[in-house]
């Protein structure tokens, strides 16, 4: 069997992230291994609650399957959940490494970015003359966000540089628009910073936002730096001066140290890089990369606009649909033609108690956040083409089509809505739903999605459910009026719609009268019970049983030219009439007809014949009675 290394990471940062997976498959090309990565997004919600129904992605794993573990604890911004996975992988006795944030017990691979983040500080202070710095940093007690702003620290102090107290910001949210904000109140003050150290490139991006609106010039007046060298940092202009921590020569040296598994912990550190662009002053020419950028900007547009289409049209599938067959069979369809962000290989699994809630077999629990034993395979879609949906057992992962003796990589992100878990998304040698976030909107709207579904056949089913009560008649426990306006009706459209004759059957119980005077009610009740009765066990599953009024029945069903149903009902109603031993006889009269397909478009005109051909039987009923009388 071909060995497998599992990533467990959270794509908020995505060039990042592409970065560590590009690095791991380089290594599982070279060694023939299968990469798992497993990625989620923690959020906050409207109500500033965290939610992390995202994380139970890593309940998947079975840790003992694969032959290796990466994980990017730093990433997950969950102290609980990397504790938690950690402690399962080193239970798990599998070989793992940590990759940029060391795990006691764990081997890890590490940037030597500290010392090489106060050179940065210090380029600012050597080469371009900065004297008074501000510091706008990430959320209080995260690892990398206290370390840069330690080292911001030590450098200032080294050079003997004040640590002015309105310059240092170190309550931000890795977001630019906290940043942005921040650096507003920074530029609105009378005295101003010359430089601006970032925690990373989008809050440097953020600051040289501000500064310019602020008319301040860039690197001018201000010189402003950042960290992790994603792509938009040398895209935009001013380009922002950054360290790369080198993510693909980490995560390529995290497979090697898996595939060697030294007995005893190990530690390796992969050298930052400085790279040195136009925001402290170190390059001024426009660059080919921000040429190009600002060219691609309607493109851009265009596939933002095309992603958000692709969420709207396959909502529109799931709510024309009301079964979970009916809409598999469509979001096959649909995917064969529409895949352009979930790529050519990919499936959407749900977990099978969610499929029979929309089956309406059972309820679901509505904070269920595990996986279970068994997923469905809803949508499954090989080089672009539909392939067979199937229940597969939940530790196999991916559906049999997906696996193959090329070394392939499959991304993993978890379907949810709130607290409650549909399923997951796996692709296979596509990671495009990274970029641009695109992997937290996808997999938030189709769980919303998904929900919405749920919801609609649960309401669905109530509403049919108190439909059936309405029109069920207490006494008989057959259909009443109000259920032959709805059901009958529905049923002598349907078969004429669909060239099917109709079978109607008039049922009148004969001396009901009699019964009710000189028995009583309580034995016309008796007498109504009995006909209704020997209606229901009778009866065919695709016919349809009414009281039509007092004493008086109907039923009615698909049939051909010939039928045995109204002799079956005869002779159930003999049979239990005799053996309850009465002083009297429950008997009724009935009138049978069979409508060919549109010989009637009324359904009550229909009835009429019937009730005609069982008035002529009741007739013949009272004469017999009458001349042994």
């Amino acid at each position: 069997m071909k060995k497998k290394i599992a990533l467990l990471t959270s794509p908020w940062s995505p060039d990042y992230v592409i970065s560590i997976i590009n690095g791991i498959k380089s290594a599982c090309d070279k060694n023939n291994l299968d990469l798992y990565v497993f990625a989620c997004y923690k959020f906050s919600e409207p109500d500033g609650t965290q939610n992390t129904t995202g994380f139970a992605i890593f309940d998947l794993i079975n840790y003992k399957d694969f032959d290796g573990i990466l994980i990017t604890p730093h990433l997950l911004n969950d102290y609980e959940v990397a504790q938690r996975e950690a402690k399962r992988i080193l239970e798990s006795k599998v070989p793992a490494v940590s990759i940029a944030h060391p795990i006691e017990g764990m081997h890890s691979v590490n940037s030597g970015n500290y010392d090489l983040y106060k050179d940065l500080i210090r380029h600012l202070i050597n080469d371009h003359n900065a004297k008074k710095f501000a510091f706008v940093g990430g959320p209080e007690n995260d690892v990398g966000a206290d370390s840069n702003f330690r080292a911001f620290r030590e450098v200032l102090e080294g050079y003997n540089i004040l640590l002015i107290q309105d310059f240092i910001f170190l309550d931000g949210d890795w977001t630019t628009k906290t940043a942005y904000e921040q650096a507003k109140k920074l530029f609105e003050l009378k005295d101003r910073p010359d430089a601006v150290v970032c925690v990373n490139d989008f809050t440097a991006m953020a600051v040289t936002k501000a500064a310019i609106e602020h008319d301040i010039k860039i690197p001018e007046e201000l010189k402003v730096v950042g960290f992790d060298d994603i792509s938009l940092s040398k895209q935009i202009i001013p380009s922002i001066t950054t360290i790369s921590v080198n993510a693909e020569k980490m995560a390529y040296e995290a497979v090697n140290i898996i595939l060697n598994n030294p007995k005893t912990p190990e530690s390796k550190t992969i050298p930052a890089t400085m790279i040195k662009r136009q925001s402290c002053g170190c390059c001024n020419n426009i660059t080919k990369e921000q040429i190009l950028f600002a060219q691609n900007y309607y493109q851009r547009m265009d596939e933002a606009q095309r992603f958000t289409s692709q969420l709207r049209h396959l909502e529109d599938v799931f709510i024309k649909h009301e079964t979970v067959k009916k809409l598999t069979e469509n979001l096959q369809l649909f995917f064969e033609k529409r895949h352009a962000f979930e790529g050519p290989d990919f499936a959407i699994l749900l977990k099978d108690e969610v499929v029979k809630t929309l089956n309406s077999e059972q309820t679901s629990d509505e904070n269920s956040r595990t996986y279970g034993k068994e997923v469905q395979v809803i949508t499954n879609i090989e080089n672009g083409i539909p392939a067979p949906v199937e229940k597969i057992k939940t530790k196999s992962l991916i559906p049999d089509n997906m696996k193959s003796d090329k070394p392939s990589v499959f991304l993993f992100l978890p379907i949810f809505n709130q607290r409650y878990l549909h399923g997951y998304f796996v692709s296979k040698n596509d990671t495009r739903l990274l970029e641009e976030k695109n992997g937290y909107n996808w997999t938030r709207s189709v769980g919303t999605i998904i929900e919405k579904f749920r919801q609609t056949l649960i309401y669905r089913t109530m509403s049919e459910q108190h439909r059936k009560l309405s029109t069920r008649d207490a006494l008989s426990d057959l259909l009443n009026r109000a259920g032959l306006d709805s059901f009958g009706i529905e049923m002598f459209n349907k078969n004429n719609r669909e060239k099917t004759n109709t079978e109607i059957i008039f049922i009148d119980i004969n001396n009901m009268k009699v019964i009710n005077d000189k028995h009583g009610h309580l034995h016309g009740d008796l007498a109504v019970k009995t006909v209704a009765e020997a209606i229901r066990t009778t009866i065919p599953k695709n016919y349809l049983g009414f009281r039509y009024g007092g004493d008086e029945f109907v039923v009615m069903g698909p049939c051909k030219k010939s039928s045995t149903v109204l002799q079956k009902i005869e002779n159930q109603l003999k049979q239990k009439a005799n053996s309850l031993s009465l002083p009297y006889q429950i008997t009724a009269s009935f009138g049978s007809k069979i409508f060919e397909a549109n010989e009637k478009e009324n359904l009550f005109d229909a009835i009429k014949e019937a009730d005609e051909v069982m008035y002529v039987k009741k007739e013949e009923f009272h004469k017999t009675v009458k001349s042994r009388n």
